[in-house]
This record gives structure tokens, C-alpha cells and sequence, in this order.
């Protein structure tokens, strides 16, 4: 965490220092996948396997390979219990990533905020305070095409439940593999 905090700054400021000597684009990029994982929750001390479309995409700059930008991530994931309803996530990022030549690309990001709604036992139920981290890998091979995988972990910090709010920890632990359009204008 430490690394991150120093980290970020140092490449935001080298970023931006080098966009009047360089052109810079801007990043538009809808993204599409199928994640998998599991939430491991304080509410019925259980793992549960989760797995269902997601959707989204990214803006920000692109300079000398070198990217900077936001994320948001809508999902809607079935989870292995008769307990809980689909959780419906959604999800805002900071990342930072770099495209090499040859066809890959590499991303890692922050999750500044997570919310999911769901049904626990025929209640209405909210998962807030949601961070995390999340990392990325591409294949840039396709004309117009990513081919991604990408992880996240991370917790949401209380719950809401028959408007009781409770301070207990549910983790979270997700693969996605997607596609997405990375448009640089």
C-alpha cells in the first residue's frame, strides 16, 4: 500500500511533465468480459463462488505507451447459495498501465469505491465502502480488439441489511476475461 501511495504521484507528475514535448491521446475504451471468483462474507461466515457478465470501459491518456486514466466496471454475478440473490457490483478505478510494441499491455489499478446490491435471505442488502486493487495483462494483437485477463480483490467494509448498518468485512476475489475497444483520439 505504501508503494502504491508513493508510486502513483511519482507517475502521474512524470506523465504529465512529458505531454508538451509528446502527443498525447485520449483513451476511450468499452470493455466487455465473464468473471469468476469468490466472496468470503462475515454475514454467514461462508465462501461463495461467484461467476457472471461484466461490462464497462476506461478513459484516460495515452503518451509514449504509457497510460493514465479512470475505470468503472458494472457486473451482475450469480453467487452458489440459496441465501444470497445475483450481486449487482459496481465499481470505480484509478489505473495506471503501459502498452509495449509487441502486442501486450500491461494495467494495474485502485478500486476507490464497490457497491453491490443483493437479496440475503428474501432482505434487501447493500455491500458498501468497497476498495481494492486489481491488475491486468492484454493481448494486442487484433486489429481493434484487447483480449484481457484481470484480477481484483478487495473488501467492502460494512453492510446495510433491514436498515442496519453493520461494520463487518466481506472479501472479495475475481478473475475476468473480456474483450475490449481501445480508441485513441
Amino acid at each position: 500500500m505504501k508503494f502504491a501511495k508513493l508510486f502513483l504521484p511519482v507517475f502521474i507528475l512524470s506523465f504529465f511533465i512529458s505531454l508538451p514535448s509528446a502527443k498525447a491521446d485520449l483513451l476511450i475504451e468499452p470493455v466487455v468480459g465473464f468473471s469468476s471468483g469468490n466472496i468470503e462474507s462475515e454475514i454467514d461466515n461462508e465462501e461463495h463462488s461467484t461467476s457472471g457478465l461484466s461490462f464497462g470501459g476506461r478513459l484516460g491518456y495515452q503518451n509514449l505507451g504509457f497510460q493514465l486514466g479512470v475505470d468503472y466496471l458494472s457486473s451482475t454475478l450469480g453467487v452458489d447459495n440459496k441465501n444470497w440473490e445475483d450481486l449487482e457490483v459496481s465499481e470505480w478505478a484509478a489505473f495506471v498501465g503501459y502498452k509495449f510494441p509487441i502486442m501486450l499491455r500491461v494495467y494495474a489499478g485502485y478500486i476507490l469505491s464497490s457497491v453491490a446490491n443483493t437479496e440475503y435471505n428474501k432482505q434487501d442488502m447493500k455491500l458498501e465502502n468497497g476498495s481494492g486493487t486489481k491488475i491486468g495483462i492484454g493481448f494486442t494483437g487484433l486489429p481493434f480488439v484487447n483480449i484481457n485477463f484481470e484480477m481484483r480483490q478487495g473488501t467492502w467494509d460494512q453492510y446495510i441489511l433491514s436498515n442496519t448498518t453493520v461494520k463487518d468485512e466481506t472479501k472479495f476475489n475475481t478473475f475476468m476475461i473480456g474483450i475490449s475497444l481501445p480508441f485513441a483520439l
